[in-house]
Order: C-alpha cells, then structure tokens, then sequence
C-alpha cells in the first residue's frame, strides 16, 4: 500500500493532478482505521502518506463492485473519498500518465 501513496505524493509535489483508484483488496484503504497500524518497513507509516496525499489534493476513487465485496459502505469510507466506476476511470486516465500496482 505504501508505494501507490509515495508515487502518487511526489506526483502531487510537482504539481500533477493525482487519482488513486482502489479495487481488489485495495479499496481497504478507503476504510475508516483500516492503515492506522500498517507501518511498512522502509516508508513512513501508510496513514501518513495516505494524510499527506489526500491533503496534498490527492482524489481517491473506490471501485463500486470491490468495494461492495470488502464491505465498504459511504458510512466505513474514510472523508475525501468517492464510488469511481470503470467508466469514470477510464475517463479521467485519457491522456493521463497511469500506473497500476
């Protein structure tokens, strides 16, 4: 989880407009308390750079199926997050520079 947050925050520090979006067992992320104690050796702790990223203008879109199969609801999903469909995502990466992990 760490290294998604850390290319996303140097993206944001050279003033690139940065979607993350979660699917699989990614969408965990967008869990309230679900990084609090995910501390990856050799990165900061993940809630740091997922705090850093978010106020750095970072947008965090969960992908609606995923999300439905981990449980996530609007009432778990931590602020500044959205439901990102296929659709939306496949909109927003059109002449974009995109990475998958």
């Amino acid at each position: 989880m760490a290294i998604p947050l850390v290319l996303g925050n140097s993206a944001l520090a050279l003033g690139h407009d940065v979607v993350l979006w979660l699917t699989l067992e990614g969408v965990n992320l967008a869990k309230s308390g679900a990084v609090d104690t995910i501390i990856p050796k050799g990165f900061p702790p993940v809630k740091e750079l997922l705090e850093a990223f978010i106020e750095g203008g970072g947008r965090i879109g969960v992908c609606p199926p995923c999300g439905k199969v981990h449980g996530i609801t609007n009432d778990s999903m931590i602020e500044h997050v959205e439901w990102m469909g296929a659709a939306a995502m496949i909109e927003l990466a059109r002449d974009r520079t995109s990475f998958s992990f």
